[in-house]
């Protein structure tokens, strides 16, 4: 009889162990997914970030400055947009945390002036010259961040002018996966009665040209 309470036991015991270990992998599998997801999501974030950053940094520092900034994708995509003045960065999460379908900042002030929402301009001192933005699609594991520099009107002069850090592309316009983007500060120019506003009124348009290699 003991020799057949043991075996019960024992039965019972190993029984209850791959339960355990059945439901530690059942439920804890996706959520150790989740959490490596959102840890590289989080990881693209401070590059991008970084990126805005470093191109503030060398629009300021004169011309012939540059740096290189390293963009950590598995498996994305880095999209220059010329015409629009940004930068996507582009990756796939299956559970992030961000908004669907709307674009939210994660640097920068007001959306005045940006390509995905109103105006055709900021204003100096109010608005930051750079924002970093993201939006997650719906129904969709594509996740895109975008480093954008927008036209800025400065008041400060007795003839307003425009300024923007103006991004000009050098070679491939899309890079994949690890991206190392080169920045180099071309110099300062002035396109005289460049910009019309909304009035019909022209006035100057200085850009701080930038110029963006894909490596």
């Amino acid at each position: 009889m003991k020799g057949q309470t043991q075996a019960v036991t024992a039965v019972m015991i190993t029984g209850i162990m791959i339960g355990t270990i059945t439901a530690v992998y059942i439920w804890g599998t996706p959520l150790l997914e989740k959490r490596e997801g959102q840890a590289q999501l989080d990881q693209i974030e401070n590059d991008v970030i970084g990126l805005k950053d470093g191109i503030e940094s060398i629009s300021n520092a004169g011309t012939g400055s540059g740096s290189e900034i390293d963009i950590r994708l598995d498996n994305g995509e880095v999209t220059v947009n010329q015409t629009g003045n940004f930068i996507d960065i582009t990756t796939s999460a299956s559970n992030s945390n961000y908004p669907v379908d709307t674009w939210r900042l994660l640097e920068g002030d007001s959306l005045q002036g940006l390509s995905f929402a109103a105006g055709d301009y900021g204003i100096r001192g109010r608005e930051t010259p750079g924002v970093v933005a993201v939006n997650a699609e719906e129904g969709s594991d594509r996740v895109t961040y975008r480093v954008e520099f927008r036209n800025l009107q400065d008041e400060r002069f007795e003839t307003p002018r425009m300024e923007q850090t103006d991004l000009q592309l050098a070679g491939s316009e899309r890079s994949s996966d690890d991206t190392t983007i080169s920045i180099v500060n071309q110099g300062a120019q002035v396109d005289e009665n460049g910009f019309t506003l909304q009035n019909g009124e022209t006035i100057d348009l200085e850009r701080q040209v930038v110029r963006v290699d894909l490596q």
